[in-house]
C-alpha cells in the first residue's frame, strides 16, 4: 500500500552518534529544534514506516566509524522527545541509508503510516 508521506524534513549539521556525549548534544539540539518548528500533529497510535538518508562527509565515511544503528537512534530518540512519535515501537519499517557528501551533512526524514 502505498501512502503519502505524513512528514518530510531535511534536517542539517554535523551528524552524531551517541558514542560522543559532547558532540551528541549538539546534534540532538538541532534536531530537536528542527522538528520542533515544524507545524505537525502528533503521530500516536499509528503503526509506521521511517525512511532515514544520511548524507555524511566522504572523509568522515572513510576514516570513522559510522554504524547505521548508532546513526539512527538520535533521530528516533528525537521524534520520541519532542512528542512527535509516542513510541518507537510503533515503527514497524525502518529503511536506513548512508551516502558521501562534500556538502554540509544531513539527514532526510520521511514518516509514512505503515500499511501491508
Amino acid at each position: 500500500m502505498r501512502t503519502n508521506p505524513i512528514l518530510f524534513t531535511t534536517i542539517q549539521g554535523e551528524i552524531m552518534t551517541n558514542s560522543n556525549q559532547q558532540k551528541i548534544r549538539k546534534w540532538r539540539d538541532s534536531m530537536d529544534r528542527s522538528l520542533a518548528s515544524l507545524h505537525f500533529q502528533k503521530i500516536h497510535g499509528r503503526r509506521l514506516s521511517i525512511t532515514l538518508k544520511f548524507w555524511i562527509s566522504k572523509e568522515r565515511l572513510q576514516n570513522r566509524k559510522n554504524d547505521l544503528d548508532n546513526l539512527t537512534k538520535p533521530v528516533l530518540d528525537s521524534l520520541k522527545r519532542i512528542g512527535l512519535i509516542e513510541d518507537d515501537a510503533f515503527i514497524f519499517h525502518l529503511e536506513v541509508s548512508k551516502f558521501p557528501t562534500n556538502e554540509e551533512e544531513e539527514v532526510q526524514l520521511e514518516i509514512k503510516e505503515w500499511g501491508i
